[in-house]
């Protein structure tokens, strides 16, 4: 927080010089406003080139139906159109995900659709980081009370080769 916004905490209490000024904001200190300015200022991930396979696996991606929550293009007010592969809305994730957590109008089993963009420079995958394995991810979106569990079981119906299209795809957003 402190290096990207110059926001300082007890670890960095100094703040960070801005080559950048904010234009029309009285108070450019105010975090709320570093931290918007940080969020219009940074750049969407990079798309990797798609091999092949991963083109293929886009099709398959949108045929079996995860494209219906990870929505590839949205536009923005001003009608700038952006790719985060999320409808950005609350769904039931099931048993397998639930954390137990409630948050605002989410219950403890419910997530906002996370952006699946930069998925080929991400370590870690679901909203806690509980696996590197990005195939385990998509099969924990099935379990008791998930939205996601028919779309999952499509998945699950295509072949190993089909399935693996999809992974190459996902990895290179």
């Amino acid at each position: 927080y402190n290096v990207e916004q110059g926001v300082t905490n007890n670890l960095f209490p100094n703040e960070r010089e801005s080559n950048c000024p904010v234009r029309g904001v009285e108070d450019k200190d105010n975090d709320i406003v570093k931290q918007a300015n940080f969020m219009r200022l940074s750049a969407p991930p990079a798309p990797l080139e798609m091999s092949d396979s991963a083109l293929h696996g886009k099709d398959i991606f949108n045929s079996v139906g995860c494209a219906a929550c990870h929505v590839p293009t949205q536009t923005t007010y001003k009608g700038v159109q952006f790719s985060p592969y999320s409808d950005f809305a609350l769904h039931s994730m099931g048993d397998e995900l639930e954390d137990g957590i409630l948050q605002g109008n989410a219950g403890p089993d419910e997530f906002r659709t996370a952006p699946l963009w930069g998925t080929s420079h991400r370590l870690f995958f679901l909203h806690d980081g509980r696996t590197k394995d990005l195939l385990q991810a998509i099969l924990f979106h099935d379990s008791k009370g998930s939205q996601a569990s028919k779309v999952i079981k499509q998945f699950k119906s295509l072949s190993v080769l089909d399935q693996q299209a999809v992974l190459d795809f996902l990895r290179s957003l």
